[in-house]
């Protein structure tokens, strides 16, 4: 299985840069951040969770009904409005991409972020139960910009997880991508979902 994942990331990598492309024959959405930092494209039949929202989905989750999807808000509620993360859910909830932005004051360079990928691993380490890596820090080209991709594995409450953190260099920000897939039978399709968030971010 790892390696069927990490050949499924190779495909997510080269399917970065035909962004546009793709928007023109799929459903795509711009996410824009409340103060113009930073957007990407998203799939259209993925749940948006922000701190913009998440009260508004709540509300809308309880007139519907939808106890999954309360459920979700609820479990995200608090790390959302705490860090201003902002989550976004598959359609059918199996995989979530976590996206959070900090300043550092300066733009990071291939060896600055290959540096971060050591102690990154080892906060991984700590709340991921048997993780495995696959990448255990990968330069990949975004364009105008740089990222830092470590890959892996990991088991949860018995269940395997298969993950992809990507740390992505701004002018003077650093943002992080988190994508977590728990379904085996959707990981190719929400792994190129995921490249094309990474491959449509504009940010400062």
């Amino acid at each position: 299985m790892m390696k069927k994942f990490f050949s499924v990331f190779v495909a997510l990598v080269l399917a970065l840069l035909p962004v546009v492309s793709m928007a023109e024959t799929a459903e795509y959405l711009t996410y824009t951040h409340p103060d113009g930092q930073y957007s990407f494209m998203y799939p259209s039949n993925w749940i948006v969770l922000s701190e913009e929202n998440i009260e508004y989905i709540l509300t809308v989750a309880a007139k519907q009904g939808d106890a999954q999807l309360a459920q979700m808000a609820e479990t995200y509620g608090p790390t959302i409005r705490q860090s201003g993360m902002v989550i976004l859910l598959s359609e059918t909830g199996m995989t979530n991409v976590n996206v959070a932005f900090t300043n550092v004051g300066m733009r990071a360079s291939d060896e600055v972020l290959l540096t971060l990928a050591p102690a990154m691993m080892s906060q991984l380490s700590t709340v991921a139960e048997n993780i495995q890596f696959i990448e255990e820090g990968t330069i990949i080209d975004l364009g105008d910009k740089n990222g830092m991709m470590l890959e892996y594995v990991y088991e949860l409450s018995g269940i395997q997880m298969h993950g992809i953190q990507v740390y992505v260099s701004g002018a003077a920000d650093m943002y992080t991508f988190t994508y977590t897939c728990v379904d085996a039978d959707e990981l190719e399709a929400t792994a190129e979902d995921f490249g094309f968030m990474l491959g449509s971010l504009t940010a400062k």
